[in-house]
């Protein structure tokens, strides 16, 4: 793959960065826009609040503002405040606030978090409020955390942990959970065989394929005996509808945050690298851009992490620096 850099200079810092169409949109900074080509907006909206994180619906009609070791949220609507959002105080200074949105194809968007206990996800329409996913049914002790729709709405991925502390992945129904919320409560577990692995993040990748990097494969009963210790760092790829691993290989270096492009990776950890997913090899570094050392959704430990855009789908993501943003797009060779 050819990549291409983009440098777009801003007047200070992003405070957070979503891409919108050909753009990119810095909602805690009060909605700043910034073009590819050069073309800028300011709605001079300024929040009286310390959040440092967004997410953005696809179609730009939502956002939540959040902060990531905090309790509060902020739901926008065109800009607009819709209501104030919250999760559980319980270890929230320990890990990333749990928030994610999807725009059906419908036209409904539906916002994914934790508004009542760390352990209990829920799904609600974005725009009434309504909670679609209500139940009686008992939550599973896991800690919600870095929430990601699939490109279609059809699934949902929680890549988050349990005590204490193990990172872990769980894996849901859209459609499944909002005709029977109870499943949110019985998350798809990724068939092990008789090992254990760790999941430290996760991605979506093509089709109906979780991009994962993982560590503790241990067990006679996986088919991947690569002979690598046990706390080797691998790169895997999951088939949700074929519930197994489709490929699994030692990484060459930490990859930390993942954005899955065909049959290759973006890892974020320390600077992007652009990872071959059937080899784990580094097919290219940009060692010049600093992405943060997140590798976990547990990050009270590290400083305060760069903002970053991914965007799988038009294959290209951005970082923001102290002069502006650094865009990489990547193209077929």
């Amino acid at each position: 793959m050819k990549a291409e850099r983009i440098f777009i200079p801003t007047p200070s810092a992003p405070a957070s960065l979503c891409w919108c169409g050909d753009g990119l949109v810095d909602w805690v900074s009060g909605g700043c826009f910034y073009g590819l080509d050069g073309s800028t907006a300011d709605p001079h909206v300024r929040y009286a609040y310390r959040f440092d994180s967004a997410v953005m619906s696809q179609d730009g009609r939502y956002a939540v503002l959040y902060e990531k070791l905090g309790t509060k949220g902020l739901l926008l609507h065109q800009g607009k405040v819709l209501r104030e959002l919250n999760r559980s105080f319980y270890h929230a200074t320990t890990y990333e606030y749990p928030v994610a949105l999807v725009t059906l194809p419908s036209g409904r968007t539906l916002l994914a978090h934790c508004p009542d206990e760390y352990c209990c996800l829920e799904l609600e329409d974005a725009e009434t409020g309504e909670r679609l996913t209500r139940r009686d049914s008992s939550s599973p002790d896991f800690f919600h955390s870095r929430l990601q729709f699939s490109r279609d709405g059809r699934y949902l991925v929680s890549a988050g942990w349990i005590w204490h502390p193990v990172d872990a992945a769980s894996v849901f129904d859209v459609a499944r959970a909002l005709e029977q919320p109870q499943s949110l409560d019985e998350p798809q577990a990724l068939a092990l065989d008789d090992s254990f692995l760790e999941f430290h993040s996760a991605a979506f990748g093509e089709r109906d394929t979780l991009v994962l990097e993982c560590t503790g494969l241990d067990g006679e009963g996986t088919p991947f005996s690569d002979g690598q210790p046990a706390d080797t760092a691998r790169l895997a790829v999951y088939s949700l509808s074929e519930r197994r691993f489709l490929s699994m290989a030692p990484l060459e270096a930490p990859a930390g945050t993942l954005m899955a492009m065909g049959g290759y990776a973006v890892g974020f950890y320390e600077h992007p690298k652009l990872f071959e997913l059937a080899t784990g090899r580094v097919l290219e570094r940009w060692p010049e851009l600093d992405t943060g050392r997140q590798g976990s959704s547990i990050i009270r430990h590290l400083p305060p992490l760069p903002p970053l855009a991914l965007d799988p789908a038009g294959r290209r993501f951005a970082v923001g620096t102290d002069k502006g943003i650094e865009v990489v797009r990547f193209t077929p060779e």
